[in-house]
């Protein structure tokens, strides 16, 4: 049975999280938090892959930036990395999950194809701690970048993600708010664990793919979604008209190897997830939701 470590699967981990049940559906999952193995010790990294016998790696650790700054993190982030790729010669696979950020933000993204990488270089730090990644990446003979453009559902933070923060939104009656209408590509993460799944069972031709729907839709579609499910005829709040620069990918190279993804449709994922805050109401401070964008 393969062993897996998987990394940031604590309650602050998102993707994590969500993968970790489904994992070990199959899988050994070791899912220690990071008081338990820091990831910038690289003597620590090691003796804990050997004791565990760990043949494979997926990362989606990342550092908060609730109590530090973004020099620090991408620092965090940077000497993760680089102890996993310094120890993934005795690993099967290093899977991590890269972001379209590596494509600079300061520029459109429509339908943005993997080749398209280098365009520009990212200026902000989040952006170019994961296009130094993909660049490693793409030069190793183990390591792969599944890159995630916008993804959302359970365990995600409510107060700052829209979707989840639109949901709780009409769940307590307020106002849905945009900052300002552009095209996104949202990948529900219910969806993400059959593509790790092929990953790991599978060799790509590729050390880097982008991991979308390929199926843009706009914000203000979405918050239309979310009325629709609540059944609310609440007010939609845009604080700044026109459009703001597409987010979107093209999805071309995952689907030449795995074939067509079978995804959730938009309405049905956004209803799962809006039945999950209901379920959990009493744990969304309406004070708190009140004051988010």
């Amino acid at each position: 049975m393969r062993r897996i470590l998987l990394t940031g699967a604590g309650p602050r981990g998102f993707v994590g999280q969500n993968l970790a049940p489904i994992l070990r559906e199959r899988y050994e999952v070791y899912t220690p938090s990071s008081q338990e193995l820091n990831l910038c010790d690289y003597d620590l990294v090691a003796r804990y892959l050997d004791e565990c016998r760990i043949d494979t790696v997926i990362h989606s650790a990342l550092q908060s930036l609730v109590h530090t700054g973004p020099e620090d993190a991408m620092l965090h982030d940077l000497q993760m990395f680089y102890n996993l790729d310094k120890l993934s010669g005795q690993l099967d696979k290093v899977l991590y999950f890269g972001s379209g950020a590596e494509f600079d933000k300061r520029f459109p993204m429509e339908n943005i194809r993997e080749e398209d990488i280098g365009r520009s270089i990212p200026t902000w730090y989040y952006g170019l701690e994961k296009y130094i990644m993909t660049l490693h990446a793409r030069k190793s003979r183990n390591i792969y970048n599944l890159r995630l453009f916008g993804i959302f559902g359970k365990y995600e933070h409510w107060q700052s993600k829209f979707i989840s923060n639109l949901c709780c939104k009409a769940m307590y009656d307020l106002p849905l708010s945009i900052r300002q209408n552009c095209m996104f590509d949202y990948l529900y993460v219910e969806d993400l664990a059959p593509i790790v799944l092929w990953f790991l069972e599978h060799e790509p031709k590729f050390h880097d793919y982008n991991v979308c729907t390929g199926r843009p839709v706009s914000l203000r579609e979405i918050a239309d979604v979310v009325l629709e499910i609540s059944g609310k005829p609440l007010p939609v709040e845009v604080a700044k008209e026109g459009w703001n620069l597409a987010y979107t990918a093209s999805c071309g190279r995952l689907e030449a190897e795995m074939g067509p993804l079978k995804l959730h449709a938009l309405k049905d994922a956004v209803e799962e997830l809006y039945a999950y805050y209901q379920a959990c109401k009493e744990k969304i401070p309406f004070e708190e939701l009140r004051r988010t964008e």
